[in-house]
């Protein structure tokens, strides 16, 4: 993961399950709406990758490569790291 992600866990191919500790502090407080934007205005994301984080280890990444098509995940992997 990059740099920024660090402190984060890192999500695996297969699911696996979260601890208390992990939930606790991954997890918003509460969710809301900002103009359209889970949790905090579209400029503040750290809140909303923290809760992705968990949900992607949760999930696994085989499962969550699903919910958009391969052309998709090579542009986004082609952008994100050259």
């Amino acid at each position: 993961m990059p740099q920024e992600n660090a402190d984060l866990p890192e999500p695996g191919l297969e699911p696996r399950p979260v601890g208390f500790h992990e939930f606790q502090a991954l997890t918003p407080e509460k969710l809301e709406l900002f103009s359209g934007y889970l949790i905090a205005p579209a400029d503040s994301p750290d809140e909303r990758r923290k809760l992705l984080v968990l949900l992607l280890v949760n999930l696994g990444l085989v499962e969550a490569v699903k919910l958009a098509p391969e052309e998709i995940w090579r542009d986004a992997l082609a952008r994100a790291f050259g």
